[in-house]
């Protein structure tokens, strides 16, 4: 079993520290053999066969469909001569019809058809005739479809088919030898035409291939590939056509983000690797060979940043500073109120946010590793765990949902000048208030009007008491600058609550495995302190 010691958040960037036990019960060569289980880099339009075509036929009834050998038509003539029924299509490409004798429409496109049947009718009987003639459906052909599919083999369809569901009733296209962009027909020995799949992927183009029967579809293999990292809509295998692909090419396929400004190209030559950069504007002449690595960048220089400004305040909620700028320029830019907590301010950042929630949902898939790894020693202690386990994996889901407020906290004494914004950032003025809050494991969360000779427990107290005794409750005290004050063990300190603090009581879960109890208190703890969340178990 694998286990993961959750270590508690630090508050401000924050590191996790995950220290791996092996225990009894797993074979170590099963342990690695998970670890070295990378999935390999996506392949450009290994998407493309996943039994869209497959399953769909053509019934050949399409204007420009061209009539060949084994179509049946239905031909009806009236006025000088009367004349009705299904005709098919001989080797010849011909139909035969009485008193008139056999008329070719081999290569006929349909649109054509009545046209040209009724002009060789009108050959033999001069006037007072008419015809009407459809198609009724395209003959049924045998194709080998063979090369790097996974299942070659002969399939039947519609003359009128696309290639694409040959392909796909074959399995597709073998991913780590097949090529998407060197696809063959192949009639009696010669090539009747060459298809590339990303073209079809890209602007819908697939050359008008009516298929015959015995034709050949042969997949080809793959010339080779570069791989594509970076700013794109993209990043895996790319297949080139041939060995080498004009670098505009390979962008206009990869869809760059709008932030791109920058290619590097790590090209290898022999034993060694070039590298070259390229700007966006400058790569129309570049070609790229196989085994190249394509990375894409953004290198763009930010001259100025947004900042929100929230809370209690009298000065724009959105401003912009200097790149560079720091808190301090900020708050010399700020007009308080005289209800404003100037020592208070909160700070909050994107990136520390994202971080947060990495650092959560790696402490929550170490919980979910621990419960679904417990072992029991008898009947009676299994079905105890399982309901456990139930009930602890319904919360790890709602905690999986916790958006963490990404705080930087600016702890007493800090220098403002050393504080550099980043774009994006919300810095909340708190307003001065005379009240404490209370969270948590209590009967009413409320808040309370701060009284100067109250401790914790009274303020407790006044939300209608602990859901459970106190003492065996996680007390934290958040202040309003957003540090956290532990204080489960100064709960009659009556200097410890001030004005504006919030009192988070948090459960400590007894569970039947004591390491799983400890576990999940810490990360109870570790969301009180990165969302402000109370979540009970």
């Amino acid at each position: 079993m694998m286990n993961f010691l959750l270590a508690s958040m630090l508050l401000f960037f924050g590191v996790v520290v995950n220290a791996l036990e092996v225990s009894q019960g797993v074979d170590d060569s099963e342990s690695s053999m998970q670890l070295d289980a990378t999935p390999s880099a996506p392949l450009y339009a290994d998407w493309l066969f996943e039994g869209g075509f497959g399953e769909t036929s053509f019934n050949g009834l399409n204007p420009v469909y061209k009539v060949s050998q084994g179509d049946t038509l239905l031909v009806q003539i009236w006025g000088g001569v009367d004349f009705q029924g299904e005709v098919i299509v001989d080797p010849r490409g011909n139909i035969f019809i009485p008193r008139v004798g056999p008329i070719n429409v081999q290569g006929v496109e349909n649109k054509s058809l009545n046209e040209v049947v009724l002009k060789s009718i009108k050959r033999v009987f001069k006037s007072n005739v008419d015809a009407y003639v459809t198609l009724m459906g395209s003959q049924t052909v045998k194709v080998f479809v063979s090369g790097m599919v996974e299942k070659p083999g002969v399939y039947e369809g519609q003359s009128a088919d696309s290639i694409l569901r040959y392909i796909d009733a074959a399995g597709g296209i073998k991913r780590d030898l097949g090529g998407y962009r060197n696809v063959r027909v192949i009639r009696q020995g010669d090539e009747v035409s060459r298809i590339d799949l990303y073209r079809f992927l890209k602007r819908g183009e697939m050359p008008d291939v009516q298929l015959q029967n015995g034709d050949l579809i042969l997949v080809g293999s793959r010339s080779g590939y570069i791989e594509v990292e970076g700013g794109a809509g993209f990043n895996g295998k790319f297949e080139l056509r041939d060995d080498r692909e004009l670098l505009t090419t390979i962008i206009d396929y990869v869809a760059l983000n709008e932030s791109a400004t920058h290619v590097t190209l790590l090209e290898p030559s022999g034993t060694d690797i070039n590298a070259y950069q390229y700007s966006l504007e400058d790569i129309n002449d570049v070609v790229v060979k196989a085994g190249s690595t394509v990375k894409i960048s953004s290198q763009l220089r930010p001259k100025s940043i947004s900042v929100e400004v929230l809370g209690e305040h009298n000065s724009s909620t959105e401003m912009v500073l200097p790149w560079g700028s720091t808190l301090d320029d900020l708050i010399n830019r700020i007009e308080f109120s005289t209800l404003s907590d100037r020592n208070s301010l909160q700070l909050y950042r994107k990136s520390v946010a994202n971080r947060q929630k990495e650092m959560l949902m790696a402490s929550l898939s170490a919980l979910e590793q621990s419960v679904l790894t417990a072992r029991s020693a008898t009947k009676e202690t299994a079905e105890l765990r399982k309901a456990e386990a139930e009930t602890v994996l319904q919360w790890v889901e709602r905690a999986k949902k916790i958006q963490p407020k990404g705080q930087v906290v600016l702890l007493d004494g800090y220098d403002p000048a050393q504080i550099v914004l980043d774009q994006g950032d919300k810095v909340v003025v708190p307003i001065k208030r005379n009240l404490v809050m209370i969270h948590g494991e209590v009967l009413f969360p409320t808040a309370v009007s701060y009284q100067p000779k109250m401790n914790v427990k009274n303020y407790v107290d006044q939300a209608g008491g602990a859901m459970s005794k106190l003492s065996g409750l996680n007390v934290l005290i958040m202040k309003s600058n957003g540090t956290f004050v532990q204080a489960s063990s100064d709960l009659g300190d009556r200097k410890l609550v001030r004005p504006g603090d919030e009192i988070f009581v948090l459960a400590k879960p007894k569970l039947k495995a004591l390491q799983l109890t400890k576990d999940i208190s810490q990360v109870i703890y570790q969301i009180a302190v990165s969302a402000a969340v109370a979540l009970a178990l």
